[in-house]
C-alpha cells in the first residue's frame, strides 16, 4: 500500500480493536450484557479489519507497521 492514510487507519484499527478489548475485560463485572457485547463487538470487527490488511502486507513481504 502506497498511500500513508491509509496505512495509519488500518494500525488504528488494530489499536481500537485492542483497546475496545481490553476496556471489556477490564470492566466484565461492572458494565452491563450490552454494553461488554457492544465492546466486545467492535473489538472483533476491528481486529478482523487489521488481520485482512496484515495478511496482505505478509503477502507482499511488507511491515504492517511502517509509515514509509
Amino acid at each position: 500500500m502506497k498511500n500513508k492514510g491509509s496505512k495509519l487507519f488500518f494500525i488504528l484499527c488494530y489499536l481500537t480493536g485492542q483497546i475496545a478489548f481490553l476496556f471489556s475485560l477490564f470492566f466484565r463485572n461492572r458494565w452491563s450484557d450490552f454494553a461488554l457485547g457492544f465492546c466486545e463487538g467492535v473489538a472483533i470487527v476491528m481486529m478482523c479489519i487489521s488481520v485482512f490488511y496484515f495478511g496482505w502486507c505478509i503477502g507482499k513481504k511488507q511491515n504492517p507497521f511502517d509509515l514509509k
